[in-house]
């Protein structure tokens, strides 16, 4: 399979940013904590690092307005739909 010139400049910059750096060692937050720290209401709005989706499929249990979810990684995003999809 033969990737287009977008895909392939955006897997050579990808490359250079995680063959040379430690960009995430660890992801371990308890999201029954943050939901409660966060108080999150239906009007509320969140912006996060998309880190697989698990934690922000777990804030929507409390129905907020928008979960926005941003990474550098497009392969976390493709999991969390992946993940979306399953539910």
């Amino acid at each position: 399979m033969t990737l287009a010139p977008k895909d392939r400049l955006r897997d050579w910059m990808f490359k250079q940013v995680h063959s040379r750096n430690l960009v995430y060692n660890t992801c371990w937050e308890d999201p029954r904590c943050d939901r409660i720290l966060l108080d999150i209401q239906e009007d509320s709005e969140i912006v996060m690092i998309t880190s697989a989706g698990c934690n922000a499929l777990d804030y929507l249990l409390d129905s907020p307005l928008a979960i926005h979810c941003v990474d550098m990684n497009p392969r976390q995003n493709a999991l969390l739909e992946l993940k979306k999809s399953g539910v």
